[in-house]
């Protein structure tokens, strides 16, 4: 990500002159059925009128525990192109995508055995590491919340496409530049911004956020949850309380997805302020500057609970 963002002047301004010399639209439009808003947000800010982009799940729906309505199944075979997580992110999405005729574009790798024994140990140690800068999370799914991953999401994405429609290689060669260079610039933005709150401690309930909080160095303390359908251990929350009473957190992030009365029950009579933070872009307009500007609603959540009154 580093090196790539490093040419951004030069793709910049490669990019806006070579942009001027293609049509804004692909002269035979594809449709792209994305399963999750964070996925159609990048496809659709890459890919604008080249792409008709749909949402399978509703926004707002988690792809840990969903189940397909017989209506979606119209949709993933009506697509030109499929994109999902990958079955370690979307598993009610495995049998379906491999019924079509189409092969679907899954963004992840399936985990590894070392990746499966190192979850299964973090789901039955009462999620016991709280290092300084949060747990280091090995194939974390929620690739979009890290601006490095998505980008290669975006290549992903432009690559398959170039092979349904080599025609439009070049158009879709210059969206991925425009993409990239519109996401540097935002990235060197939200730096700036969260730079000053990189020692403020938090916790956030769900473990979605690693991938934003390390790019970002940002101080997470913890988390509630791995799994948002499985309630915390006892033990887990008394070391989370403990961590609040000694006042290393000055913020803990709730969902819009989940109700999470454990966290309010955890924090009452204490002087902690509650954020939220959505890891599915539930109510994040797509378009143009979809993806730039969750990412900026993210910067944006931190900033508001984690400066210094």
């Amino acid at each position: 990500m580093t090196n790539r963002f490093s040419r951004y002047c030069s793709i910049s301004l490669f990019s806006a002159c070579l942009w001027t010399t293609v049509p804004a639209q692909a002269e035979s439009g594809i449709t792209v059925l994305a399963s999750i808003k964070p996925i159609q947000l990048i496809a659709e800010e890459m890919l604008g009128e080249l792409a008709d982009v749909n949402l399978l799940l509703p926004a707002g729906s988690s792809p840990h525990h969903y189940s397909l309505k017989p209506s979606a199944i119209s949709q993933l075979h009506s697509a030109d192109l499929v994109i999902w997580g990958g079955e370690d992110l979307e598993m009610f999405l495995r049998k379906p995508v491999s019924q079509l005729s189409q092969p679907a574009l899954a963004l992840l790798e399936p985990a590894t055995d070392s990746d499966d024994e190192h979850d299964e140990h973090d789901e039955h140690d009462e999620h016991d590491e709280h290092d300084e800068h949060g747990h280091q999370h090995q194939g974390d799914p929620h690739f979009w919340m890290a601006p490095e991953r998505a980008l290669e999401a975006a290549a992903e994405i432009r690559d398959r496409l170039i092979q349904l429609q080599p025609d439009q290689a070049d158009v879709l060669g210059v969206a991925y530049q425009r993409f990239e260079s519109r996401l540097q610039e935002k990235d060197k933005l939200l730096k700036q911004q969260l730079k000053p709150l990189k020692d403020e401690g938090f916790f956030v309930f769900h473990d979605a956020f690693s991938g934003f909080v390390e790019h970002y160095q940002l101080k997470q303390l913890g988390y509630f949850t791995v799994d948002p359908g499985r309630k915390p251990g006892a033990k887990h929350l008394s070391e989370i309380r403990q961590a609040l009473e000694q006042q290393k957190a000055v913020c803990v992030f709730v969902e819009p997805q989940f109700k999470a009365p454990v966290v309010e029950n955890l924090i009452r009579g204490l002087n902690i302020d509650v954020g939220r933070l959505d890891p599915l872009a539930s109510t994040s307009p797509t378009g143009a500057t979809g993806y730039t500007d969750y990412l900026q609603s993210l910067a944006d959540s931190f900033s508001g609970c984690l400066k210094k009154n």
